[in-house]
């Protein structure tokens, strides 16, 4: 048995739109559950109220779990090329603000076949302030980032990762629009 699907933290938590059309958890192989070595998380799939095909991974790591910094590095742009996806364009962070919360947020969009795929990424790491693009955008998320910010006595607060997926919109800003929709009903 895995860690826990309940993922819930200061200042934001996740719930999970269990009662969304064809709303189903989908497991995590233990290979992943070893390699990131979350304390809470999961999947899930759902369909939106327009009919898309909505995809979720939410994970989080208590104070002093080092695997965070392995999330930090195998983001979308380096995994899913590797499993045949084309990545057609990607943004820098973003700040999305949903339920009081300030979410820093990457945007991918890939060709999954034929047909779009657009990803949104955001790594929260909770001793950063995330005040404005520009900040959530300076995070070294690197080895070294982490000692400097060891030595500048930012404690490690815990992180946590959230993932969505959509298919489907041609368009962007679409796209986005549909993003902050779910969010709203997701991010608490």
């Amino acid at each position: 048995s895995g860690p826990s699907q309940n993922v819930s933290s200061a200042p934001w938590s996740v719930t999970w739109p269990e009662s969304e059309p064809d709303f189903r958890r989908e497991p995590i192989p233990e290979m992943v559950e070893t390699l990131l070595r979350y304390n809470e998380g999961g999947a899930a799939t759902w369909r939106s109220a327009d009919d898309r095909r909505w995809m979720m991974y939410s994970f989080r790591w208590l104070p002093g779990r080092t695997a965070a910094l392995f999330v930090k590095n195998h983001r979308p742009d380096i995994c899913l090329p590797a499993s045949g996806l084309t990545m057609e364009q990607q943004s820098g962070v973003h700040l999305v603000a949903v339920n009081g919360a300030k979410l820093p947020i990457r945007s991918y969009r890939f060709d999954d076949s034929g047909r779009p795929l657009h990803i949104y990424y955001c790594y929260w790491d909770g001793r950063s302030s995330y005040v404005d693009d520009a900040a959530a955008a300076a995070e070294d998320w690197t080895a070294r980032g982490r000692l400097r910010a060891a030595w500048q006595g930012k404690r490690e607060l815990g992180a946590r990762m959230l993932e969505l997926a959509v298919w489907g919109h041609e368009d962007d800003a679409e796209a986005r629009a549909a993003l902050e929709r779910e969010l709203a009903k997701i991010v608490r």
